[in-house]
Parts: C-alpha cells; structure tokens; sequence
C-alpha cells in the first residue's frame, strides 16, 4: 500500500477562536490521508531493547473496555485518570512513527472539548515523529522526548499552539520563523505557533507539545519545509538550523517506517 505524502508548502493559518482558548490545531486545507489501516485508541506500545516504529491513525471516538487497558500511569493519575490516546514507548530502542489524529465522530462542536494526548518517550534511543494530522475540532497535547537520544518532529504545517523546549545539555536547531520564541532560559524554550493577539488573558488552552533531549539535539520541521541541502554546523550549537520534512540522521538512518503497519 502507497501512502500519499506529497509536502503542503502553505502557511499556517492564525488561530481564530472566537474565546481565544481551546479550539482546533488544525484546518482541513493542508491534511494528508491516513492509510488504510486499523484505527486505534488508547494504545500503549512499550518496549525495552526493540525499536517502536509504525504508522498509527488514532481515533479518540473508539471506546476501549476498561480489562483491555494497562493501569494508569502517574502522569496519567495526576491528569485527573485521562489517558493518552497514543502512546508509544522504549528503554533502549528509538520510537519512529507517522501520526493522524482524527477528531471525535461522536462529540459535538463545543468550546471546551476535551482535549486529545499523544506521548513519545525514549530513554536512550532517538526519538522521530511525524504528525501528519492533529484534527480540528480540539485541542491536543504532545509530549516527546529522549534522555540521551536525539529528538525530531514534524508538524503539521497549520499546527497552532505552544511549543515548549527543554534541552538541558542538548542543543536545538533554530526554529522556523512560523515559530515565535517567548522566552529561552536555562535550557528551557517556549515559543508558540501561530497569531500572538489569539491568546486571551487567562492564558492558552488549545493544543501544545512538549519537546525534550536533555543530553541530544532537537529539532522542529513542518510538513512541506524544503528538503535539507546542507549542514551549516559540524557542531549542532543552539542556534545552527537543518531544516527538512524528514530530514536524515540518527532518529531516521535504519529501516523507515512501513506504510499500513500500526506496530513492527
């Protein structure tokens, strides 16, 4: 099966909400199709030694019966027992995945929907994630990260919302000029995507991702960015820029991933 993934080369739209707080990620204008394959939710794949990689179409209108789901974890304990709709996980294998995140069929339009979560987590391995589609009809909460490997993503190229940094011994690739930077300080970055004046007094509530390589280097595509040409940095400082779809490196050197396979 052939996975169109052709590259979009618009700009993102600014956020619009009328309540300037939780509201869509996404528009319909620049979205891939998913492939064919089985929707899921609430899937949690974790391994120790093998590498997690795949394609996932997540669909948080499926309803998973309690006896098939693993206990919840602190971090969803402390999220009121919401748990992440995607998460994939490894100890010593990287996490190398493509993402569609398809909105609710079943939940009306609201102001406040409750929002989505997806978590991409390696200790040692590096960490490469493609998020073609985020759906539009609420917000959604990414959370990636690698201790010691390195850290890509790419979003979708009308993704709106935060996007916070942390590298305490890493280095980053400069942002996209898309990407407002709001702070930077003691390895911790915070910058936000999309139209400034959208973010009401109460602060935003719509869709964010966290991003970390404490001892790695990150960096943040669009889907649609032109392909990488050259490296203008041996060293990968914080301020060097690589900007690519899918561009290689560690996180992308061995097998890429297989369209129509949710898990290898």
């Amino acid at each position: 099966m052939i996975v169109d993934k052709k590259p979009v080369t618009s700009d993102p739209p600014p956020y619009t909400s009328e309540s300037g707080g939780a509201g869509p990620s996404t528009s319909t204008t620049t979205r891939t199709s998913p492939p064919e394959i089985a929707h899921c939710n609430l899937l949690c794949v974790e391994r120790s030694n093998e590498k997690v990689n795949g394609s996932y179409v997540v669909d948080p209108s499926i309803a998973i019966p309690e006896q098939f789901l693993q206990p919840l974890r602190e971090d969803e304990i402390a999220d009121d027992g919401r748990r992440a709709n995607l998460r994939l996980l490894s100890t010593y294998g990287r996490i190398d995945a493509d993402v569609w995140l398809l909105d609710r069929s079943s939940e009306p339009d609201s102001k406040h929907p409750t929002p989505n979560r997806l978590v991409f987590q390696s200790t040692h391995g590096a960490v490469d994630i493609r998020l073609h589609n985020l759906g539009y009809k609420a917000p959604c909460n990414i959370t990636v990260g690698s201790t010691y490997g390195a850290t890509t993503v790419q979003l979708p190229r009308d993704y709106v919302g935060k996007v916070n940094i942390h590298y305490k011994h890493g280095s980053v690739a400069p942002l996209s000029p898309r990407v407002a930077m709001l702070s930077d300080v003691n390895g911790e970055r915070k910058c936000f995507v999309g139209d400034l004046h959208s973010i009401s007094e109460d602060g935003w509530t719509g869709s964010s991702i966290d991003i970390t390589s404490q001892h790695g280097k990150i960096k943040v595509t669009f889907a649609g960015d032109r392909a990488e040409t050259k490296n203008t940095s041996s060293s990968g400082g914080v301020w060097s820029w690589l900007s690519g779809s899918r561009p290689p490196g560690p996180s992308s050197a061995s097998t890429p991933t297989t369209a129509g396979t949710s898990v290898r």
